[in-house]
């Protein structure tokens, strides 16, 4: 076993990768601001110091050397700049939305994304514009700075993309936006399109896992970049009626039209405009590192709004995009319908000249 460098350490993702560092037997060092120290986390030693600029990781970490740098947070760019020749694998942690068209879904054709997406789709260009509130191009310089660095012979690097995450301590907590209306009383909650659109999702403790992989079997995973996701895949209608029961109520779903605005914009990282599907293809994960879920959809969903739960308060002051403007939400949801019934006579001629195909009834036997 060997020295361990974990940046972050105490977000989501960070205890259960420390946790399975050190059952590993690796001797692990966690390096971070200090601003967020949890109970109950290993007792490994803790360097404190600002892992966002070159400066505080230099005065923070000097000239130390470690075996294996996991970056899960921090400037990875700086971080890999920094800890070139001085680690034998960097393991970094990105996102998806390094793949062209899942911020920008109008800038691809066809539209959106190439479904499955594997880890040869393109990439969204260095320079590429703002979009949705969002700088995307860092994310794919990052990504070239360290294999780049890597083809140098600075280190073995290996990247994983991280889609959405849930459980405890996530600081972009969406299952709140469902948890607080069980928790208000309120009976209805709006998607966007009915919520059909389906969005990869990944548990910390399976992402966790997904890490650990990759800081067990070096000479597989360098030198590539690996999707990482749960094996369950759920609709946003799904997500909402599983997080909803692990909170103990039930919410009718109500569909407005993706382009209105509406509280469904807030159910997604990126308000609503990225693309409505993102299925990740994690069959390269699986076959070099062996990756399976430890954690099933239902319980770390269950995990996620137990968390939620006890730190009510907390989730209440820190809150999320939702504004829970819960009068405007029944003003529009009114003024939507009106407009449906206003809307009823012109759609006539659909509803009854669109029929059915003639089909042979195979299901049931030619005639």
């Amino acid at each position: 076993m060997g020295t361990v460098l974990v940046v972050g350490g105490t977000g989501p993702t960070g205890p259960p990768i420390v946790d399975g560092l050190v059952a590993r037997g690796h001797d692990v060092t966690v390096f971070h601001t200090g601003r967020h120290e949890i109970d109950g986390a290993p007792d490994v030693p803790h360097l404190h110091g600002s892992p966002f600029q070159a400066e505080g990781i230099a005065d923070t970490l000097g000239r130390r050397t470690f075996d294996t740098v996991v970056a899960t947070y921090g400037r990875v760019r700086l971080l890999a700049s920094h800890l070139a020749g001085r680690c034998g694998h960097f393991v970094a942690v990105g996102g998806v939305p390094v793949y062209a068209g899942y911020v920008d879904p109008s800038s691809r054709f066809p539209h959106g994304l190439a479904l499955p997406v594997r880890e040869d789709h393109p990439l969204v260009a260095p320079d590429a514009p703002r979009s949705a509130g969002y700088d995307v191009a860092p994310i794919r310089r990052t990504e070239d700075l360290v294999f780049s660095l890597a083809e140098q012979g600075a280190f073995g690097a290996t990247y994983l993309r991280y889609p959405t995450i849930y459980g405890p301590r996530n600081p972009y907590a969406w299952e709140w936006n469902v948890v607080r209306r069980v928790l208000d009383g309120r009976r209805t909650v709006v998607l966007a399109d009915g919520g059909h659109g389906i969005h990869t999702r990944m548990a910390v403790r399976n992402a966790a896992e997904a890490v650990l992989l990759a800081v067990d079997r070096p000479e597989v995973a360098s030198g590539k970049a690996y999707n990482v996701a749960d094996d369950s895949l759920v609709t946003f209608r799904q997500w909402v009626q599983l997080v909803a029961e692990a909170a103990g109520g039930e919410l009718e779903i109500r569909s407005l039209p993706h382009e209105l605005p509406s509280p469904g914009w807030a159910m997604s990282a990126f308000g609503g405009r990225e693309v409505a599907t993102c299925v990740l293809d994690t069959s390269t994960l699986r076959r070099d590192l062996g990756y399976r879920d430890v954690v099933g959809l239902r319980e770390g969903l269950a995990e996620t709004v137990a968390w939620m739960l006890a730190n009510e308060d907390l989730m209440r002051r820190t809150g999320t995009t939702d504004p829970f403007d819960y009068a405007a939400e029944d003003a529009l949801l009114a003024a939507y319908d009106d407009a449906l019934a206003g809307l009823s006579g012109v759609a006539e001629p659909f509803r009854t000249g669109i029929g059915r195909m003639k089909v042979p009834q195979t299901a049931k036997g030619s005639r």
